[in-house]
């Protein structure tokens, strides 16, 4: 009509954020007129953000107490300024590719066995977008169980046919739940100290 007009806008206008002109434009007439009319900006505004995808952890598991370290994590849709979420605290991330990022994890966050859900905020856009991805696990194992080292018996020698008695064992690394074994047969065994 007189007062409206459509036009097809080809998805190729619309491929960067930023703003568009807008005008309409009368043809001239034999009796003169036409020409184009005022202006109207457009804006383009950024794509919304996508929702990250988490793929894996590397490494995915650390002994408890160790020093800090950098989690490289894998996924895909990573954005700049992605934050990677240790339990639900952002921490100190690096944006390498659309597919991975790196973040800085304190030693403070390894101090208990135990599990840590790592994430990734993706923040919005001027047209929204953005949010927390799907969450993998880190695992805090315990320390290793030590190799203990023996030193002494006492006593170290026993007559043949003589009676019962109480062996003495010193060493370092033992561990509750250590057993003496005579001959590789397991004896009762009490737990005194790591290092009897």
């Amino acid at each position: 009509s007189s007062a409206q007009l459509t036009a097809a806008i080809p998805a190729s206008d619309i491929a960067n954020a930023g703003t568009a002109t807008i005008i309409v434009f009368n043809p001239l007439s034999t009796g003169g007129g036409g020409g184009p009319s005022n202006a109207v900006t457009f804006t383009i505004n950024p794509a919304p953000n996508p929702v990250s995808v988490l793929a894996s952890l590397n490494p995915n598991t650390t002994i408890v107490g160790g020093v800090a370290f950098t989690l490289t994590i894998n996924g895909s849709n990573f954005v700049n300024g992605a934050a990677v979420r240790w339990n639900g605290n952002d921490r100190v991330t690096s944006f390498v590719s659309a597919t991975q990022l790196t973040a800085q994890i304190p030693a403070a966050d390894i101090v208990n066995v135990g599990n840590a859900s790592v994430t990734v905020f993706n923040p919005p856009t001027a047209a929204g977008g953005g949010g927390v991805s799907n969450a993998l696990t880190f695992t805090i194992n315990p320390p290793p169980t030590p190799v203990p080292t023996l030193a002494s018996l006492n006593p170290n020698v026993a007559n043949a046919g003589g009676a019962a008695f109480i062996l003495i064992v010193t060493g370092t690394n033992f561990v509750n739940n250590a057993v003496v074994r005579w001959n590789g047969a397991e004896r009762a065994t009490t737990f005194n100290s790591a290092t009897q």
